[in-house]
């Protein structure tokens, strides 16, 4: 049986049908759009300069490919396996993958298969591989083994060259060193440490051992030279050694090689942080040096002396670091300061600033400051540092090798001439040190070359990419997360100016202090799309990206349903993520972004290939906690405190968005409330705009207040229209006066608890400190401004419960366990501190001084009346774990915002623990305190035509609705009777109102990985959905937007972007096209062409690609696969005097341009006539050794048939004499 009031519920909402258009389950289908960050740590990278393509791996056998802002591709190896080599033969689209046991895969990007690459081969190596090398002219992987042996694989062939293999060269050396007195063990194995072609000359590979390096002679299978670098006794070296060790020779570990790219010299990094630098042609070191000293081969009496001077007891260890790798780069000679000067001043598109000498990452000089002359050479170095130094990538600037005038042309082997090698010792001594600091020690590096996959893929680089180590600052994550960060810089460096940074692809930006430990999908209106955007076009966006251009991507459509019609899907989408580095960042996930661009009425029509990256990542609008928190201003919050003395302590627990006024509220762990607002950039000196910032505030904060004072209950609005002569009040019209004393003019504090933080004896604005003159980082763009912060009550501990909620009319709530502080964002001005231990004061016939210190599960702010109130003004609705709610009411009061002093409260056993809430007008809409139902509200109290058109009391006006663990409740004009329930949830943990073909719906999430939808107001359930994650236990965090798109978080390594209208969406991974069959390998460049000439006196006449192909594959080298490569999509070739542009309509050109275009097309086309001549020639020599084998074959069955048919005649003749002689 029902009461009164419940019956008359039950009839006023009975035959409501909010969702009715939204009933169909066929409307409904979860999908993935796609996966975001890498999954685990990046273990291997490398990059294709011609098609400009980066490939990355990842600890658990997953690869990444990108180009284009548009263009990425991933997939699995198939096992959960590290990748921890990967080598591009540049141009082709092979792409060689080692895995951790040590399979060898290579991947043809050229054609695709079900949106993966297709594996074109694959080799279990009989070795543990410890490195891996390819060079563009040949089609061959070389891999450094263990055991000390260089497979060489055929790619085209896709199998081993066995006759090409590279026995271990250091054996013998090893045996001379035996015979000499050095203590070896004999079951020593020299391992391959790295393996290099040489720059110029592919007939020459430097491998490098533990004890040396030797340089082999391909074409006569021979070493031709081996190095040992020797530390004399005495000698300082790497400062590592004891004292007891000092006074011995020693040989240092060798960790890596690299070339120069004239192909003379080359470095090698050892184990105790030295550097050697060793001719081609002399068996002797040149050189042997630290990153900071020259000659440590040589002794001084310092080095001897110097300790004991000081008065140590003993020598200390100098604890300096292995050096890891080395890469060594060139620059053309003709535009190496132009490039460099461009590099600098365009990247970012505003002018770099000067460095503070003052400053730790300010880039030390060892020589001349001025800017590098052409012909310099750089080298790039992992590792070598001493623990008081600035951890980061450091590099060495040489100037460029001029040769002795008198030097004789030829010279024996290992000896060269002494004005040789004084010039070369001239050309390593460095003429400016360059630092690229990192907060953490770098671990790895990769060069990204313009466009030359020559001299060891280190030629003319315009970024560098380095990987860096865990970051102890930041917050250890009880799940799984990649520690390992990722930065990318401008390259070459300068002395003058600080290197630019660059933005990362996406999915590198998850990783290190991108690890996301909270993130939500939010739908925002078009105009606040429209502001975040602001400043932000494509030349923005691609001005200081990560030069990767290679690809295309055109939009694709997932399977439609037949018989329905996709949705309408217009609405923008962004996601707001939190990360360990205390940044909050935007990333825009709208579907426009996947979708071709539409041409304006009459224009001509746009390229169709996609442009954007997705998500795209809003990088203006970063906001680090980290600034606002290191300003003195900020020092009266405890989170300021705690970043300068204990950081990994901090993190971000709740972000709140306002999306129509674009304000942010971020809760940290401490409690502390940090907000700010989204502001505009400006060109004007920093004074001008704060005044005109501090003016548009003042004006958004008046029209608002201009609406919201409207409310005020103190007398008419002198803007309003005069109010109309209202009848007596009655039962049904509350008296608007007696209504008003109900609020008061003063502050609402709480009494503190037994035993209650500092805080708690703070009053009201005590709690509120101003954060508005911290100055912004990038004042000249638009970003978040901070605006003030808010101290709370009590500190929440790592499983207390919090609420954070933020409304578009500028009030703020939150909670932590059972305190509630409520602010005005206008002011600021705290209205509210609730603290544990107050007597709640009841409303009518509800309970009166009733006493609950369970916690607070959720917070709502609404624009709504209430059974007991019609008044349409804000209100908070605060439920806790008992199930009690209190309804704190606004208003504002001679132009200032108060609570209310009476205070609705109710419980019901059903609302206990709700963590969601949801309020609706009697059409379906819910009513969020937005200014557009503000708007309505004002309109609704200045409407009093006729007493018809007031809502008496117990009207239906509003519904409830609520969501805990196990039960859903609708209640009727929020604290009246309920009207529907649904029972026998089975952990619901995430509930939203999204709409589904314009009528809402709610969605709720469970723990078993479903996802319900339920019909309004009858709560019915309509559709039910399941994550395809079965070896998750958990769906993890769920955060839905109002058109039906949700956001998952698992943990940082699987987040994944969901939607549940799969029904004709934009695919992800688009139609893409990798590799591009129309781009050729470029000539190398004639930069270092005399070295040939210099290196054939010593090693006999150069070899070509084709002769070293040919020696390589051996004369029983198979045929080369069939292969049919994807090329629909390329643009069709084009003539020699069109190939210079790939556009229907060019534009006009300088001559030269013209004729530099016209040349590299002839050379192009020389060098595929080439490449099908040397397959032709390949073919015919298959073929003619096939049938020289069927000749001798012929031959060989011929004598084997005479023969036979001899020794038949034989048998038969000696048998008959037999017969005959057995007869007589």
């Amino acid at each position: 049986m029902f009461s009164g009031k419940a019956r008359k519920a039950q009839e006023a909402v009975q035959g409501l049908d909010f969702s009715q258009t939204a009933r169909d389950a066929s409307n409904y289908a979860l999908g993935q759009l796609r996966e975001l960050g890498l999954g685990s740590e990046l273990s291997a990278m490398a990059f294709d300069p011609v098609q400009s393509l980066l490939a990355v791996g990842t600890a658990e056998g997953r690869l990444l490919v990108f180009g284009g802002p548009a263009v990425e591709i991933s997939w699995d190896v198939g096992r959960p396996v590290k990748i921890r080599h990967l080598a591009w033969r540049a141009g082709s689209g092979f792409l060689g993958v080692v895995d951790s046991k040590d399979t060898l895969s290579v991947y043809d990007l050229g054609r695709l298969d079900k949106g993966r690459p297709f594996r074109d081969s694959s080799l279990s190596m009989r070795s543990n591989i410890t490195c891996l090398e390819s060079h563009p002219l040949l089609p061959f992987l070389f891999a450094g083994g263990k055991d000390g042996t260089v497979d060489v694989y055929d790619l085209d062939r896709g199998c081993l060259a066995r006759e090409a293999r590279v026995p271990n060269l250091w054996y013998a050396q090893e045996e001379i060193l035996r015979r000499s007195g050095v203590q070896i063990e004999r079951r020593h194995i020299p391992v391959c440490i790295d393996v290099k072609i040489h720059p110029t000359d592919l007939n020459l590979l430097l491998v490098a051992y533990e004890g040396g390096v030797s340089l082999w002679n391909i074409a006569e299978q021979r070493a031709e030279l081996n190095w040992e670098f020797i530390i004399p006794p005495g000698a300082p070296g790497g400062g590592n050694d004891s004292e007891e060790v000092l006074f011995s020779e020693r040989r240092p570990v060798v960790t890596c090689v690299a070339w120069r790219p004239d192909g003379l010299v080359f470095a090698v990094g050892h184990e105790d942080g030295c550097i050697s630098f060793a001719s081609v042609a002399d068996e002797l070191a040149i050189d042997i040096r630290t990153i900071e000293r020259a000659s440590v081969n040589k002794t001084t009496e310092e080095d001897l002396f110097g300790w004991q001077g000081q008065g140590e007891g003993q020598k200390k260890l100098s604890g300096r670091e292995p050096v890891f790798k080395l890469a060594w780069s060139g620059f053309p000679e003709e535009t190496m300061l132009s490039r460099a000067a461009a590099a600098w001043s365009g990247a970012g598109g505003s002018a770099p600033t000067s460095p503070d000498p003052t400053s730790s990452t300010f880039s030390p000089s060892l020589g001349s400051s001025t800017a590098p002359s052409p012909g310099t050479t750089i080298l790039t170095i992992l590792g070598g540092l001493l623990p008081s130094d600035p951890p980061g990538i450091h590099l060495l600037e040489f100037p460029a090798y001029a040769a002795p005038t008198l030097a004789p042309t030829t010279t024996s082997k290992g000896n060269i001439p002494a004005p040789t090698r004084d010039a070369l010792k001239s050309s390593l001594i460095p003429l400016s040190h360059h630092l690229y600091p990192t907060s953490t020690p770098p671990e790895d590096f990769l060069p990204l070359p313009r466009n030359s996959p020559y001299y060891s893929n280190a030629y003319d680089p315009t970024a560098l990419i380095i990987t860096t180590g865990t970051n102890p600052r930041y917050p250890v994550l009880p799940s799984a997360q990649a520690t390992r960060g990722i930065e990318a810089w401008s390259f070459p460096p300068s002395l003058s100016h600080a290197p630019i940074s660059l933005r990362l692809p996406g999915s590198l930006a998850w990783a290190g202090g991108g690890t996301c430990t909270s993130i939500e999908c939010i739908n925002i209106p078009t105009l606040s799309y429209r502001r975040m955007l602001h400043q932000f076009d494509m030349e923005d966006e691609m001005g200081d990206r990560l030069p990767l251009r290679g690809g295309k991507a055109w939009p694709e459509r997932r399977p439609s349903r037949q018989g329905l019609t996709p949705p309408v899907d217009n609405m923008p989408r962004i996601l707001v993520s939190s990360h360990v580095d205390l940044t909050v960042r935007f990333w825009d996930v709208s579907s426009h972004l996947l979708l071709a661009p539409k041409a304006a009425p009459g224009s001509a029509p746009l390229d169709s290939k996609l442009s954007k990256e997705f998500p795209r990542p809003l990088r203006h609008l970063d906001w680090c906690l980290g600034d606002v928190l290191r300003d003195q201003r900020s020092s009266g919050l405890e989170a300021a405190r705690l970043w300068r003395e204990r950081p990994w302590e901090l993190e971000i627990e709740k972000v709140s968005l306002a999306e129509e006024t674009m304000e942010l509220a971020v809760m940290l762990s401490t409690g502390d409330i940090i907000i700010s607002r989204l502001g505009y950039g400006d060109k004007r000196d920093p004074l001008s705009v704060e005044y005109a910032r501090a003016g548009a505030e003042d004006d958004l904060h008046d029209n608002v207040n201009s609406a919201l004072e409207s409310l005020s209950l103190d007398g008419p609005d002198p803007s309003a229209p005069p109010a109309p002569i209202l009848p007596p009040p009655s039962s049904k019209s509350p008296s608007l006066s007696s209504h008003s004393r109900r609020f008061s003019t003063r502050r609402r504090s709480s009494s503190t608890a037994t035993g209650a933080s500092p805080s708690h004896d703070l009053e009201l604005q005590d709690h509120y400190i101003d954060l508005s003159l911290i100055p912004s980082p990038r004042p000249f763009h638009d970003g978040w401004r901070a605006v003030g912060g808010f101290i709370f009550p009590s500190s929440p501990s790592a499983t207390s419960k919090t609420c954070l909620e933020l409304s578009d009319i500028g009030f703020l709530a939150a909670s932590s366990e059972n305190s509630l502080i409520v602010a005005d964002m206008r002011g600021p001005e705290v209205l509210l501190v609730d603290t544990p231990g107050r007597a709640t004061e009841g409303g009518k016939g509800k309970g009166k001084a009733r006493s609950d210190s369970s916690a607070i599960t959720s917070l709502k702010w609404t624009i709504s009346p209430i059974s007991e109130d019609h008044d349409h003004n804000p209100r908070l609705i605060v439920v806790q774990a008992s199930g009690l709610t209190r309804v704190f009411e606004l208003a504002s009061v001679g132009g200032t915002w108060h609570l209310s002093d009476s205070i609705s409260s109710f419980s019901h056993d059903s609302v206990a623990s709700s963590f969601a809430t949801f309020v609706l007008d009697k059409h379906g809409r819910e009513l969020l305190a937005s200014p557009a139902n503000l708007q309505l509200a004002l309109a609704h109290q200045s409407n009093f035509e006729s007493r018809d058109g007031i809502e008496g009391k117990g009207a239906f006006t509003s519904l409830w609705i609520t969501v805990n663990s196990t039960t859903i409740s609708a209640y009727f004009n929020i604290d009246g009777p309920r009207t529907a329930q649904y029972e026998g949830g089975q952990g619901f943990e995430k509930a939203e109102i999204c709409y589904r073909n314009g009528a809402p719906v709610l969605m709720v999430q469970a723990r078993n990985r479903q996802i319900t939808a339920f019909s309004l107001p009858d709560l019915v359930q309509v559709a039910r959905m399941t994550f395809d994650a079965a070896i998750h236990t958990s769906a993890g965090r769920i955060s839905f937007s109002a058109d039906g798109d949700l956001i998952q978080h698992i943990d940082p390594l699987r987040i994944r972007l969901y939607t549940t209208g799969d029904i004709a969406r934009p695919a992800f991974p688009p139609r893409l096209e990798i590799w591009d069959p129309t781009i050729p390998v470029p000539w190398q460049t004639g930069l270092f062409g005399g070295v040939a000439s210099t290196l054939s006196s010593f090693f006999g006449a150069g070899h070509g690609a084709a002769e070293i192909e040919g020696i390589l594959g051996g004369p029983n080298r198979p045929p080369p696969k069939v292969r049919q490569r994807a090329t629909a999509a390329a643009p069709p070739p084009q003539s020699s005097s069109a190939s210079s542009t790939r556009t229907s309509t060019p534009r006009p050109r300088p001559r030269t341009q013209a004729v530099q275009a016209d040349a590299d097309s002839t050379v192009g086309i020389i060098a595929q006539t080439q490449q099908a001549l040397a397959q032709r020639g390949e073919y015919l020599g298959y073929l003619q050794e096939r049938l020289g084998s069927m000749a001798d074959d012929a031959a060989k069955f011929a004598s084997e048939t005479k023969k036979s048919a001899q020794r038949e005649a034989a048998k038969k003749t000696l048998a008959s004499g037999w017969t005959s002689l057995w007869n007589k």
